[in-house]
């Protein structure tokens, strides 16, 4: 998020004060700021923090908890593996027929890996989070609307 903050200041004020412009700040800004949202669905993932619906389960006990928490998270590993498995093999294929950035002309592969790679990481905190929730004495639902 720092180089997007940077690159989108050096555009405004080249733009505005200086009177230049670069194409291709903007697009580069776009292509980190994708790879932060995913970094960022990978660290709430690792706090088990991401976004789910928590009343009902709230209303269990700590066992039914943890076992409807780890039916849901053993659902949510499946769409992983299918998005992993797809997102490697269109990255395989954008290896084969690379499609080029018209302002950078740099391979969109480079941009368009981190979907696959953001969901296997997602999947490893997943696992950690579940062998976490079974073997700590945490054994309650996080309310992800407030903070640690």
């Amino acid at each position: 998020m720092t180089a997007v903050l940077v690159l989108l200041s050096m555009q405004v004020i080249g733009r505005y004060a200086l009177g230049w412009s670069f194409a291709w700040i903007e697009e580069v800004s776009r292509f980190f700021f994708v790879w932060a949202v995913y970094f960022g669905f990978v660290v709430a993932a690792a706090k088990d923090r991401h976004i789910r619906v928590s009343v009902q389960i709230m209303m269990l006990p700590p066992l039914g908890q943890k076992v409807m928490l780890t039916i849901a998270d053993l659902i949510w590993l499946v769409f992983n593996g299918i998005v992993v498995w797809f997102g490697s093999i269109y990255i395989a294929d954008m290896f084969q027929f690379p499609v080029i950035s018209q302002t950078t002309g740099i391979n969109l592969v480079w941009v368009q890996m981190i979907v696959p790679l953001g969901f296997l990481l997602m999947s490893i905190r997943v696992i950690q989070v579940m062998i976490r929730r079974w073997t700590d004495a945490e054994t309650t639902v996080i309310d992800t609307r407030l903070d640690d």
